[in-house]
């Protein structure tokens, strides 16, 4: 093996977004130079990744690691996880030939990290989290909803109507559900307690409230979009292109539905106009989400896509996802999330188009939020 003058430099990139991407530390293991910086003629060079939380250990890849030194045929010839064994520290070997320099760098890693945090029950379709960090399933399986607190306690919240499809909760702790079989909303107290607040239009697939506690529902049905008052009247607000899947509000109180039958896009202002055609999505809408710039996100499911449409309606394929993509969220800090029911893992993309896959799920994720921590 020839001789080799390897240089290992530490260069730590901190990258804090609630906590979506961990620092790695690296340690020179063959003299256990305190600088970062040893000569030596062995090849390969052995170092040591500490990281500060646990990541996905198969998703530190290769790929991960920067080589830019001199030295030619710089290559990670291998990554070994060692003890402790709890996915936080790596053992990296790096080879080359001929003298000269290796830089390795380590600018950021994923640190998600998946595991079951508590069990809803029989069939949880749609997901909500409150203000103090509380999860909230709407259960197909059985006509419940439950909750999870943020240690992980379960319990069964209240009873909805019948097959509660997707679920939302107000700034007063009130949970709604829109039961897609019987064609109502339930709501369900901070107590616990259950009344059908309202009823809607046929089939009822996907629920919203705006600033004013109105709630609204996107009927798959009969094309419609439902109105519910805080005082629980209801009318039929406007309608919508072919078979509404999705349903979301904006800050000024325009109603946006993804409607899966057409491809479409249906905005409908606080005075009940509608624009049947609001940008162009891709193909098989099923979720959407609006940023606090009034930037709208459609998860595509039938080409594995994510829309961006502008204010002025403006479209572009924003990034890709996992295998169809069915729910969608984002964050404080604009990264975008999609759940992917055939794929049983989550896509990120960050502000900047970034896509990437995050840790996998349990079987056929339906739903997804996003808690003020940046927990999934």
């Amino acid at each position: 093996m020839k001789n080799l003058y390897l240089a290992i430099f530490l260069f730590l990139s901190v990258f804090f977004c609630n906590m979506q991407y961990t620092v790695a530390q690296l340690t020179e293991t063959i003299n256990q130079a305190s600088t970062q910086s040893d000569p030596t003629t062995t090849s390969p060079v052995s170092y040591t990744v500490v990281f500060n939380q646990p990541i996905v250990a198969s998703t530190f890849v290769a790929s991960d690691i920067l080589l830019s030194g001199t030295a030619a045929g710089e290559a990670i010839s291998s990554i070994t996880q060692i003890a402790p064994n709890d996915n936080t520290t790596f053992q990296i070997n790096v080879t080359a030939t001929g003298t000269g320099t290796v830089i390795a760098s380590i600018p950021a890693v994923s640190s998600y990290t998946s595991a079951i945090f508590s069990t809803a029950v029989n069939f949880p379709k749609g997901i909500a989290i409150d203000g103090s960090g509380n999860i909230y399933t709407a259960n197909e399986g059985n006509n419940t909803v439950t909750k999870i607190t943020p240690s992980g306690v379960s319990s069964i919240f209240g009873t909805t109507g019948n097959i509660p499809e997707s679920i939302v909760v107000d700034g007063s702790g009130n949970i709604y559900t829109a039961n897609r079989s019987d064609n109502t909303v339930t709501k369900i107290t901070p107590g616990g307690v259950s009344t059908i607040f309202g009823t809607t239009g046929s089939n009822p697939e996907s629920i919203a409230i705006d600033g004013s506690g109105n709630i609204y529902t996107a009927n798959q049905s009969d094309n419609t979009v439902t109105k519910i008052t805080p005082g629980g009247v209801s009318t039929i607000f406007g309608t919508t292109g072919s078979y509404p899947t999705a349903i979301a509000i904006d800050s000024s109180g325009n109603i946006y539905t993804a409607n899966t039958g057409d491809d479409t896009v249906t905005k409908i202002t606080p005075g009940g106009v509608v624009s049947t055609i609001f940008g162009t999505p891709g193909s098989g809408p099923s979720a959407i989400v609006i940023d606090g710039s009034g930037n709208i996100y459609i998860a595509n499911a039938g080409d594995n896509t994510v829309t961006k449409i502008a204010p002025g309606g403006v479209s572009t394929i924003f990034g890709t996802t996992g295998s169809y993509p069915t729910a969608i969220a984002i964050d404080g800090s604009g990264n975008i999330y999609t759940a992917n029911l055939f794929g049983n893992n989550v896509t990120r993309i960050t502000p900047a188009g970034v896509s990437t896959i995050l840790g996998a799920t349990s079987t056929f994720p339906y739903g997804i939020g996003v808690d003020g921590s940046g927990n999934i």
